[in-house]
């Protein structure tokens, strides 16, 4: 037993590896760490079984699934990672993933139990290829009757196979009646003609007799006649309908399956998200109340004890507060983030126009130092007020933030409809985006420069993004590195009725 473990953490393959040794007796294991160690496996390509992470820090876990079943469409693939991730699962069973599997202490031993059912699946699945080189090799080796008969479908000659096919010593026997009244006549046929069928008869036993018939029409000495093969194909339809059979158990069996597991594993996934949620919002709510604490006590250090302190002292301290707001942003921001996923977000009317003119004023400082261009009038959209205010605030203050030393902000706010929807785009001449990132910054977290070049806490267009989809809308950029970024937003466009409840 060969099986590939392909994850960054060396402590992560140390525990699959003895995980899995405890199951397969004589294990070979082969890690995957780079492109070049994953190049020599799909080169070997003498794998059982293939174990995966889906965040890699050279490719992902689709990639390398998808050049595994490119190498070996048969070959059982695991994905075992922290991506709680429902369309990645989805996306990756399509692909033909044998199972997703997210980490923790429990699942090492759900792990081996997957593996195991892997390999045997597997196993069935080549014993169904070798059943049907069984067939291919019975279909070489059936024996093929050769017949002529006239134009008033009368038998006049006939090799040995063709009367050992129909158990008869002579062509006079009587029963191969049933034969004859399904030849074709002449008129049916044209020279050079080829026409060939499956018929069901009976033997003389009465059981069935499946042949296939070819029928070609030519002449002898002026006379039409009617030229055959005739070939019994009753164990090729036996074996076909066997093979038939376990083929479509086998895909009724994985259908259940795999319906069954991408069902608890939403429901993990789902029961996962809502921990998360709560723990985050446990954490960030508890930890603000020491925070300001802290910077309490170096704000005091600074205002009333900086004589005893020299310049590092006083330095020092003000890292400390500094910090200390920059954790507290970071908890606000997680705050909001989750109060996203718990608050219900009912929809309204919403007119762009007064939203944009509120937030130019309250932003008015901000703005002093840049050129802002609205394109009025602006539509109204369906959507929560507050929340579609958060994400329009999100993108103007990024439009504000990411631009380059010396260089005069400009922001353009426009909009155009689209479908059953409104796009409001806010376009600015920043430091732009590479289209690898699109997706990668509304991620929480998710940063692209350090928070030395440009300030921040990788939360808010997270926040834009998860705002946006609790709405029934969307959010997305187009960007080009040094070219400036054109942010959106998409939300239900407002028609008469169209809100319900």
């Amino acid at each position: 037993m060969r099986i590939l473990v392909a994850d960054d953490n060396p402590n992560q393959r140390l525990l699959i590896i003895r995980e899995l040794k405890k199951e397969f007796s004589g294990l070979q294991t082969q890690e995957i760490v780079d492109e070049n160690t994953f190049e020599q496996a799909l080169a070997d390509n003498r794998f059982d079984v293939a174990i995966i992470d889906y965040q890699l820090l050279w490719t992902t876990g689709l990639d390398l699934l998808h050049r595994l079943k490119r190498r070996s469409p048969d070959g059982p693939v695991i994905m075992f990672t922290d991506t709680a991730n429902q369309e990645i699962a989805v996306e990756a069973m399509k692909a033909g993933l044998d199972d997703y599997i997210l980490k923790s202490s429990k699942n090492y031993v759900r792990l081996r139990a997957s593996a195991r059912a892997a390999v045997e699946r597997a196993g069935a699945r080549q014993r169904a290829a070798l059943l049907e080189i069984r067939y291919q090799s019975l279909l070489e080796q059936l024996s093929i009757g050769v017949f002529r008969a006239t134009s008033d479908r009368r038998l006049i000659e006939a090799n040995r196979a063709f009367l050992q096919l129909f158990q008869i010593n002579s062509l006079a026997d009587e029963s191969t009646s049933q034969f004859t009244e399904q030849l074709s006549e002449a008129t049916d046929l044209s020279p050079g003609q080829k026409r060939e069928r499956e018929l069901q008869l009976t033997n003389k036993a009465g059981d069935p007799l499946w042949i296939r018939l070819v029928e070609t029409l030519s002449s002898i000495t002026g006379e039409a006649v009617i030229n055959g093969l005739v070939e019994d194909i009753t164990e090729l339809k036996r074996y076909a309908d066997r093979l038939q059979t376990i083929q479509e158990e086998e895909r009724q069996r994985y259908t259940e399956q795999l319906e069954q597991e991408v069902s608890r594993r939403t429901q993990e996934l789902e029961e996962a998200n809502c921990d998360l949620e709560a723990f985050a919002y446990s954490v960030s709510h508890d930890l603000r109340e020491p925070l300001r604490a802290v910077r309490g006590y170096a704000q005091i250090l600074l205002e009333d004890f900086s004589s005893g302190l020299d310049a590092t002292g006083q330095a020092y301290a003000a890292q400390i507060r500094d910090n200390t707001d920059l954790i507290d942003e970071i908890l606000q921001g997680l705050l909001s983030y989750n109060r996203l996923s718990r608050m219900t977000l009912a929809p309204q009317a919403i007119e762009l126009n007064t939203i944009v003119r509120e937030l130019l004023s309250q932003l008015e400082i901000q703005l002093r130092q840049a050129h802002v261009i609205v394109e009025e009038p602006l539509p109204t959209a369906i959507g929560h007020y507050l929340t579609v205010k958060q994400a329009i605030t999100n993108l103007i203050t990024n439009a504000l933030k990411f631009v380059a030393p010396g260089v005069q902000p400009q922001i353009r706010i426009w909009s155009e409809r689209r479908d059953q929807f409104v796009r409001l785009w806010v376009e600015d001449n920043g430091i732009g985006i590479a289209p690898q990132y699109y997706d990668q910054i509304f991620r929480i977290f998710e940063r692209l420069h350090g928070v030395e070049s440009y300030p921040g806490t990788g939360i808010g267009l997270a926040i834009v993004q998860r705002g946006l989809e609790r709405m029934g809308g969307r959010a997305g950029v187009e960007s080009q590195v040094g070219q400036g970024s054109r942010f959106w937003i998409e939300l239900p466009a407002f028609e008469e009725g169209a809100i319900q409840g």
